[in-house]
């Protein structure tokens, strides 16, 4: 095994980061003081022994729900049949590689359990979600008056 600070010396930003300026868009996270940030997650890694990846996974935002296919599927079904969830909101770890994950393996545990369709019976998503049909369907004249 290597030395906590062999590995460390292998960060490929080893050196101080870059510092953008971050406004808080597109949900990201405003961080005072970023190089401290750094500084902090360093000394963790080095503190037990972890490489970038294994700090990144650590120490980030733990959002969601992590195991197996069926570990997870197991714990969607608990959700479901007790009334907790009623759909899913899937979004890989890894992209583009964990949305393989999803689809060939995640999905059909849940097929297996009844709590994932296997088919749709409608021919449209309003029908798909059980939505009644548009109220009027205006013709390509009546939307030019319309507007």
């Amino acid at each position: 095994m290597t030395a906590p600070s062999e590995r460390l010396a292998n960060w490929p930003g080893s050196e101080e980061p870059v510092v953008t300026e971050n406004d808080g868009s597109f949900g990201a996270r405003r961080i005072a003081d970023p190089r401290s940030v750094v500084a902090e997650w360093r000394a963790k890694a080095e503190a037990h022994g972890w490489s970038l990846r294994e700090t990144v996974i650590a120490i980030g935002p733990q959002r969601g729900h992590i195991g197996t296919p069926s570990r997870l599927a197991d714990k969607f079904a608990h959700f479901v049949r007790h009334g907790a969830i009623d759909g899913f909101n899937v979004t890989p770890y890894l992209i583009p590689d964990g949305l393989d994950d999803i689809v060939d393996l995640l999905v059909p545990d849940l097929q297996e359990r009844g709590i994932y369709r296997t088919e749709y019976t409608g021919t449209t998503l309003r029908e798909n979600l059980g939505l009644r049909e548009p109220l009027t369907h205006r013709s390509a004249p009546d939307r030019r008056q319309a507007g």
